[in-house]
């Protein structure tokens, strides 16, 4: 983290969503390095860069990416739940 912000994001996601991810970066004047992991065949898409880099998947870098990405997941999944959950007993309550 450097001044509040990330030192990198990573985008669950291929090119496409990169794309996306660096132009709402750019209106909002942010300029924090970001890449797109594809979960398909767990590629690391680069801004600037046409083809995507393919590493070894055992690799530390690709297991902690991996990792990064997985937990978001779980952590995601988890807080929608809750507040469904929580959305669902208001509804009863009423």
């Amino acid at each position: 983290e450097v001044g509040g912000f990330p030192g990198l994001i990573i985008v669950d996601g291929g090119a496409g969503q990169l794309s996306a991810a660096l132009d709402s970066l750019g209106r909002l004047g942010l300029a924090i390095p970001t890449v797109g992991l594809a979960k398909e065949r767990e590629e690391l898409y680069l801004p600037g860069e046409e083809t995507p880099r393919q590493y070894d998947k055992k690799s530390k870098m690709m297991l902690l990416v991996r990792r990064i990405r997985d937990e978001v997941h779980r952590f995601s999944v988890a807080y929608n739940r809750k507040r469904r959950g929580m959305a669902l007993r208001k509804q009863t309550q009423q």
